[in-house]
């Protein structure tokens, strides 16, 4: 936390003395880096500077700041942190491009660390930290003026800052699709307020910002692990669904608008991509990164497949318990609902295992239609379970034939297979049960093992018998 006041504050302090010699014009070195940004026709979300600056601007001042580049329009646009100060490239085919400056911006050092975000023709930033304190301004360059206005918002949302983060630290995440922007949690600083705890700086609730109506909306707490996953990686980059965050030897796949979180723990992409480090410009797009070295111009890529990525066992927020008094009568008419619909489910679960005992013909709901590939998987799971035992991915790997396919294809086969079985076990049960449960595996907490729940057993012996018949 100091050391994220102490930089703040310098760079505050810095900027007093900014003049009208501020550089009007940038340049830097052509490249296939530059050149396949701009060929990209969807536009390119800011890029945080690599801490190797391959921008060399004069203004002793702007030496120290880092910067973030960005295309609207397939036009190639530079930023400054902390100020409204906005390039745009002037010579794409030239060898040497030129960034010129176009804003007419006075004030500096009000939004250290804003979140910078583009979406249609327009150009916003929102928060940042400024004259002792955070805030959360909503602002967009206005083209006519070429300065920076306020857009109103319903309520000021903060920030979120983590100081180990560097090159890669964006937090927030904006989705130009649906034109959400969404925040883990806030983390507010008021200079001016003496606080005895830390932790009363951050409140740990995500949040969405609708661009249309200019509205937040509290989704629910942020989960703490996933909270303390910010807290301690080094390794963050904004994706097409959210973000990809590297630690503890695995590599997450955050997914803001399902709220899901999924996870690979394939050491060489996980290592693959901790080597684009704070030297490097990077950016995601279409399940691919994109990255150049800084200080050897060296450009790159690295697939990122969604395939490869499995569910974890948390999400980006919970569900809040807000309105719960208010909505008592509404909650109650639900889970009794619910209990119904298990009672029902039960019942049925009896007439089935009623039928199979007496020899009499089972009902049709109880007749699904497994295929081959998981009438194979579900007979070694019954197996193993009704002995009290577990299945591991290998064993699951040779009974779907693919224990020699890459990890990477293996994953998929193996969540197609399962998901696949669950959905038409569920359509049976009329309830969000599944038939093939899982558990980490007691030696290898980065695996899991897989098994049939007792309760399920005699009914699964029974829907494999008539599917033989």
């Amino acid at each position: 936390m100091k050391k994220l006041l102490v930089l703040l504050l310098g760079l505050f302090m810095s900027g007093s003395i900014f003049a009208a010699e501020l550089d009007s014009v940038l340049t830097v070195k052509n490249s296939p880096f530059f050149k396949d940004l701009l060929n990209k026709k969807d536009p390119i979300q800011p890029l945080r500077s690599p801490k190797f600056g391959f921008i060399n601007p004069q203004h002793k001042d702007l030496k120290r700041r880092t910067f973030q580049i960005f295309t609207l329009q397939q036009r190639l646009y530079l930023h400054f942190n902390g100020s409204g100060l906005l390039y745009q490239l002037d010579n794409p085919n030239d060898s040497i491009l030129t960034f010129k400056r176009i804003d007419d911006t006075e004030n500096y050092n009000y939004n250290l660390e804003a979140f910078l975000f583009t979406h249609g023709n327009e150009i916003y930033n929102i928060g940042g930290y400024g004259y002792w304190r955070t805030s959360g301004t909503l602002r967009k360059y206005n083209n006519k003026d070429f300065e920076w206005d306020a857009e109103p918002v319903d309520q000021e949302i903060h920030m979120p800052y983590a100081d180990q983060l560097g090159t890669f630290g964006q937090l927030a995440w904006f989705n130009t699709h649906t034109q959400h922007l969404y925040i883990p949690y806030q983390r507010i600083i008021n200079e001016g307020v003496k606080t005895n705890k830390e932790d009363e700086q951050y409140e740990k609730k995500v949040y969405r910002l609708d661009l249309k109506t200019k509205t937040w909306k509290k989704l629910g707490k942020t989960h703490p692990d996933y909270f303390e996953l910010l807290q301690n990686t080094k390794w963050v980059l904004p994706t097409d669904s959210g973000q990809l965050i590297c630690f503890n030897h695995k590599v997450y796949q955050i997914n803001f608008e399902e709220n899901t979180i999924k996870e690979n723990d394939d050491p060489s992409l996980m290592q693959s991509l901790e080597r684009i480090n704070y030297d490097h410009v990077a950016y995601y797009h279409n399940q691919t990164i994109y990255y150049l070295n800084g200080k050897t111009q060296q450009y790159d890529s690295v697939k990122v497949r969604s395939a490869s990525f499995e569910k974890s066992d948390f999400k980006v927020w919970k569900k809040s318990n807000t309105g719960t008094i208010l909505g008592i009568a509404p909650i109650f008419i639900i889970l009794a609902a619910a209990a119904a619909r298990k009672r029902e489910a039960k019942k049925k679960r009896a007439e089935v295992l009623e039928s199979a005992q007496q020899q009499k013909p089972i009902g049709a709901a109880v007749k699904i239609k497994f295929n081959q590939t998981e009438r194979q998987l579900l007979r070694l799971l019954l197996d193993k379970s009704k002995q009290n035992e577990t299945t591991n991915i290998t064993e699951i790997n040779y009974a779907l034939g693919i224990k020699d396919k890459n990890i990477g294809l293996q994953k998929k086969v193996r969540s197609d297979v399962m998901n696949s079985i669950n959905e038409k076990f569920n359509f049976l049960q009329e309830d969000d049960t599944d038939l093939i449960c899982n558990l980490r595996s007691q030696e290898d907490k980065r695996y899991f093992e897989y098994f049939i729940d007792k309760s399920n057993i005699e009914l699964l012996e029974i829907m494999l018998k008539e599917g033989d018949d």
